[in-house]
């Protein structure tokens, strides 16, 4: 990770990392995506046997990209640990959409985390994803911006099983406020409005 200082602004950066992933996985000179994962991608669990040279590959790529994720690219949170969730037993359409993730990384190589731009306080977004159609577990994702830039964020399935799309959400807001306060805490006084 790089951090890049001028006057009041800092940004952090993981180019150099993520062009080596892309140089890796020989996805350097790939055609941009415009999204993570194909809007409406459903993966299924892989009912095949295990192959290991393909599962090991697999768990390559998205092993990469989770170390994107934890340093300066909440963008992809939610496509990569929604594919982590296959990599027990991966498929081949289970690789071809964690290589579309690098696709989406292509054309967006140049992001920045910049910090210092606005005085906008501490604003939070959270999301739910009701209900798997395989596991039953709903998604938790939210993120929290402090002047205007990403400071925390997750993407994960919830603990318990959820009944209505209310609940999950409910669950949601439950885990971003608990972040909220453990933000406030590091921070000391700050004003957080929910």
């Amino acid at each position: 990770m790089k951090i890049h200082h001028q006057g009041r602004l800092i940004s952090l950066e993981q180019k150099d990392y993520l062009c080596m992933i892309l140089e890796r996985f020989n996805m350097h000179n790939a055609r941009a995506a415009p999204t993570p994962l194909p809007q409406g991608y459903v993966p299924t669990p892989n009912e095949s046997p295990e192959n290991p040279k393909h599962k090991s590959h697999y768990q390559q790529v998205i092993g990469s990209l989770l170390y994107l994720i934890l340093g300066t690219h909440p963008d992809i949170a939610f496509a990569v640990t929604k594919m982590l969730q296959f990599a027990a037993n991966p498929s081949e359409e289970h690789l071809s959409k964690a290589l579309y993730i690098c696709h989406y990384l292509v054309g967006t190589a140049n992001y920045l985390l910049t910090y210092g731009r606005s005085r906008d306080g501490i604003i939070a977004y959270a999301d739910a994803d009701w209900g798997s159609v395989h596991t039953r577990q709903s998604n938790t994702g939210f993120i929290v911006l402090m002047s205007g830039t990403a400071v925390s964020w997750q993407s994960k399935a919830q603990k318990t099983i959820v009944l209505s799309s209310i609940e999950a959400e409910y669950m949601a807001l439950s885990d971003t406020c608990c972040q909220l306060v453990w933000i406030q805490n590091l921070f000391g006084e700050l004003h957080i409005n929910l």
